[in-house]
This record gives C-alpha cells, sequence and structure tokens, in this order.
C-alpha cells in the first residue's frame, strides 16, 4: 500500500511541476470560484490493533469521492471546503483470530470534511497549487459481532495539485494528499470489544492516509 500511495504521490507532484512550468502568467478573470465533482484512489493505514489478542485490523486501497468549492479571492490565494467519503473492507493480520463473520470482516467509512488554502502559481489555462487544510473524520465502523459507534475526529491535511481550465464554465483538476487523524484516543485503551470477547484500540495517535484523485467542475 505505501508503495502504491508513494508512486501514486510521485505522479502528482510530476504533474504539478510541469503545470507550474508551462503555465504563463494571465489576465485575471472575473470568474473566481468553482465546483468540482471528484472521485478517485483512497489509501488507508491500520486504524485497530488488538489490546487483549495479538491482531491488527487493516483496511483496504478503496475508492473515494466527493465534491470539492473553490472560492479564488485573490489572483494566487484561494479558500476550498471540501467533502470526500471512502469505504475500505476490513483485513485482519491474525487469520486464526475470530474477527467479524467467517466471510465478513466487516467495513469503515470515512467522511472527511475540511476547509484548506490554496496557494497557487500564476493563473493560466493549466495552474498548479499547494494546499493546507484542518477540518474533521467520521470514522464508522461496520464489523459483525461487534458494538462500534460513529467517530468525530479533529483531521489536517496537505497536498499539491492543478487546474486545467477548459472553455469559458469547465475545469478539471488532478489531486494528491496525504492527510492525519487524530483519534483523540490514548493508545493501549479499549475503543470497543466484540462478540468474541476481543478488545481493540487505536493503533496510534494520529491515523494515516492519502489519497490521489480527479475531478471535473463548473467555474462560475
Amino acid at each position: 500500500m505505501v508503495r502504491i500511495l508513494r508512486r501514486a504521490l510521485v505522479i502528482v507532484g510530476i504533474a504539478v511541476a510541469v503545470v507550474a512550468g508551462t503555465a504563463r502568467p494571465s489576465v485575471a478573470q472575473q470568474k473566481r470560484g468553482a465546483l468540482f465533482a471528484i472521485a478517485g484512489g483512497y489509501f488507508p493505514t491500520d486504524l485497530y490493533v488488538g489490546l487483549n489478542i495479538n491482531n491488527k485490523v487493516g483496511f483496504s486501497d478503496s475508492w473515494t469521492y466527493g465534491a470539492r468549492l473553490v472560492v479564488m479571492p485573490q489572483e494566487r490565494y484561494g479558500v476550498e471546503l471540501s467533502y470526500a467519503r471512502a469505504v475500505s473492507d476490513v483485513s485482519t493480520s491474525n487469520d486464526t483470530v475470530s474477527f467479524g463473520e467467517p466471510t465478513n470482516k466487516g467495513t469503515v467509512a470515512f467522511d472527511q470534511i475540511d476547509i484548506s488554502g490554496l496557494w497557487t502559481g500564476y493563473r493560466s489555462t493549466a495552474t498548479g497549487y499547494v494546499s493546507l487544510g484542518l477540518g474533521t473524520t467520521i470514522i464508522t465502523p461496520h464489523i459483525p459481532n461487534a458494538n462500534t459507534d460513529s467517530h468525530w475526529r479533529f483531521a489536517f491535511n496537505a497536498g499539491v495539485g492543478a487546474i486545467l481550465r477548459i472553455g469559458e464554465s469547465l475545469a478539471a483538476r488532478i489531486d494528491g494528499r496525504y492527510r492525519g487523524v487524530t483519534t483523540n484516543h490514548a493508545t493501549g485503551s479499549a475503543s470497543y470489544c466484540d462478540g468474541f470477547g476481543y478488545c481493540y484500540g487505536y493503533a496510534s495517535t494520529v491515523y494515516w492516509s492519502g489519497e490521489v484523485t480527479a475531478g471535473l467542475g463548473y467555474r462560475f
């Protein structure tokens, strides 16, 4: 997973470098906002670890999708409001330990709401940018034979990307982001216990994930 994420971020970085190197300054456009629909890949890490059993709970890479609203009040600075959702299948490190159901270990949903600042190159047909953001991630496990609740957690992210104008009203974008989510829970303390008597807590005080997305938007 880490290797896939690194390759994806390298590809995005190269794309942004090419865009930034080829973009030319242009006259400021009257249209300063855009609403994008986005989709791409979500790359998670381990979230839970067994407290009274030798077992780690991880997730498969999955799709993510959502929407991003961008407003550019100044030539090289913008604000973005973003929502994205990903649902990953659960996997465990120890197959001899009962977890969930024999054919269904469950899923975990991640709903991410962020507000970010965008710093761009000179706006042209193609414009590269970097982003820094804060927000919240709602973690919702769906694990058979376990009592689980949704948890709202503070999140932060950093990313790079590029926006390409297509005609008068359309735009496309590509984006890569790395996200941290504070678990707000000391490691070694229980987050939930399943029907088999095994208890699990957060693997670390910060849960890390990455995403690479592309999107199409309407400029206004």
